[in-house]
């Protein structure tokens, strides 16, 4: 009976083995090779790796890197992770898939995209904080309460802005980031580290005493950024929410300067608030195109911007959208608004069959109103212009004008001057003039009429606009600048809603009077009359 039981014993052993090797094989990833076109693929329904066939040791790069996932793996089931890897891509690209070549691999900067990747993170501070979990990377000791009573306390991945931020400052929020998720990790917050989801009231409790008010301000980025650092740039790269977008920032000539990652923060929050106010304020103003057209308004494509600071483009003022592209080209940050609605009419549109033919006057008008009315932007640069007023005959004095030229364009800004106070206008409170629908259009319709005058006194005369068969497509005959002020009127006539239809309206033979019941002509007197009188004192200025 004893050797029966010590058999038995032995039997239930080598099976409990037998069992454990075969979890311990089922946990290992499991990868099928397929060659391709000078590469060689291993992949399952999770993974893929590519590498190229003229890489050196590839069967090492290969093991290297399976052994890396294998360790994310463990960690949490891998959800989606693509590499490429090539002697081309000498660095490495921000995408949904990593493409870089041999020697990144070696960097703890690939460890760190293989786990955002493999989960879908985008800010920093989490995969810090999971890389030091997965790798074992010892805390630095950072006393927080007394560093971030002199530093703002931000995660957003904007403060490993290496050529920004000093080596301590980079140090300390990497400790924070690491210290953080350590905490939620041990409070069951895996999950939600995971899919992005942390909020600050889950840092509340994390007992650090940082005042974190500023994390408050900014909290709506930080689950859904990232930052990579290349040669000679940044790319911040953006979730597809709110505001998709991806920007290139070069820091070649750039300093490191404190405060520079806040500004960018600020700059980011702004273009969000500017956004989400055109989106809100379409709904509420023109609640039917908007209910018709929901879903194309909300499914914009993730944007490209190009801050572009140099004279490429004279004729551009502030910025343009390139159509059949996702891209931005911004000379100015406070036309972002203006350019955004070019491609929030465009590009949704045309991915979902809906064929956008507008006329330019169009297409240029709904951009300057719905800037004009809802964004932030457009009391920027209203800011800008009162902070310049009592500068603006000196300003006059530095450029090339003849005399007479001179007198008169000083005559027409004391004229412009006049127009403010009489209609009361205080360049002294611009958020009063934020906070007014009306005092929005009366600004933007003296902006326009008042570049259309100092035009003028050059000698560079503006067409009054001709439609000689009363079609809309020949409305793009107006000058650029009068086309801003007789929108606005057509607008406050017709309603927001009639204009935004046009949008998708066959323009073909379509005219004036079949819109608004009157003429080009007829229209073109009326918004005169309108601009008088809603305007007082602007006959000095038409």
């Amino acid at each position: 009976m004893k050797n029966r039981n010590i058999i038995l014993l032995l039997i239930i052993t080598i099976f409990l083995i037998g069992c454990s090797e075969k979890n311990e094989q089922n946990n290992q990833i499991q990868l099928v090779e397929v060659s391709s076109g000078g590469s060689t693929i291993y992949q399952n329904d999770n993974i893929k790796i590519k590498i190229a066939d003229n890489i050196d040791e590839k069967q090492s790069i290969y093991a290297f890197i399976l052994n890396e996932l294998q360790k994310i793996d463990e960690f949490s089931p891998i959800e989606n992770i693509e590499i490429e890897i090539s002697k081309q891509h000498m660095a490495p690209k921000v995408d949904k898939i990593i493409r870089c070549d041999s020697k990144f691999i070696e960097t703890e900067e690939f460890k760190k995209e293989l786990i955002k990747k493999s989960y879908g993170i985008y800010d920093n501070w989490i995969s810090e904080g999971i890389y030091a979990k997965i790798y074992d990377i010892e805390k630095k000791e950072v006393d927080f309460t007394t560093y971030y009573s002199n530093n703002e306390f931000s995660l957003f991945g904007a403060r490993f802005f290496e050529p920004f931020s000093s080596k301590e400052e980079i140090e300390n929020v990497k400790a924070a980031s690491i210290d953080l998720v350590e905490y939620l990790l041990e409070n069951n917050k895996k999950e939600e580290l995971l899919k992005n989801n942390i909020k600050v009231s889950d840092m509340e409790n994390w007992e650090k005493g940082i005042d974190l008010d500023y994390q408050k301000e900014i909290d709506s980025l930080m689950n859904r950024m990232e930052v990579l650092e290349i040669v000679n740039k940044l790319i911040i790269n953006t979730k597809e929410e709110i505001n998709g977008f991806k920007i290139d920032i070069s820091t070649a000539e750039i300093n490191e300067q404190y405060g520079t990652a806040r500004k960018i923060e600020q700059l980011i929050l702004r273009f969000d608030r500017d956004i989400l106010a055109i989106k809100k304020g379409i709904e509420k103003d023109a609640p039917k195109f908007y209910s018709e057209y929901k879903e194309v308004l909300n499914n914009i494509p993730k944007i490209e911007y190009i801050f572009d600071t140099t004279n490429s483009y004279d004729s551009i003022d502030g910025g343009f959208f390139s159509r059949g592209t996702d891209k931005i080209n911004l000379r100015d940050i406070n036309s972002h608004a203006h350019e955004y609605c070019h491609l929030f009419f465009y590009s949704p549109f045309m991915e979902k069959g809906i064929n956008i033919a507008k006329p330019e006057w169009l297409n240029e008008g709904i951009a300057n109103y719905l800037d004009i009315i809802y964004s932030e932007a457009s009391i920027k640069m209203i800011e800008d212009e009162f902070n310049n007023i009592p500068n603006y005959t000196e300003l006059l004095s530095t450029q090339d004008f003849a005399e007479n030229e001179l007198k008169e364009l000083k005559s027409l800004c004391d004229g412009l001057l006049n127009i403010y106070i009489k209609n009361d206008i205080d360049i002294n409170n611009v958020e009063e003039i934020a906070k007014s629908k009306n005092k929005r259009i009366m600004k933007n319709n003296l902006n326009v009429l008042y570049r259309v005058k100092f035009r003028k006194i050059l000698g560079i005369n503006s067409n009054g606009g001709n439609a000689p068969m009363d079609l809309m497509n020949e409305g793009d005959s107006m000058d650029y600048h009068k086309n801003f002020s007789f929108f606005n009127y057509l607008v406050e006539e017709y309603g927001l809603e009639r204009m935004l239809y046009l949008n998708v309206a066959n323009f073909d033979g379509l005219t004036y009077k079949e819109v608004f019941g009157k003429t080009f002509e007829e229209l073109k007197v009326d918004w005169m009359n309108y601009v008088k009188e809603n305007i007082k004192g602007i006959e000095s200025i038409l």
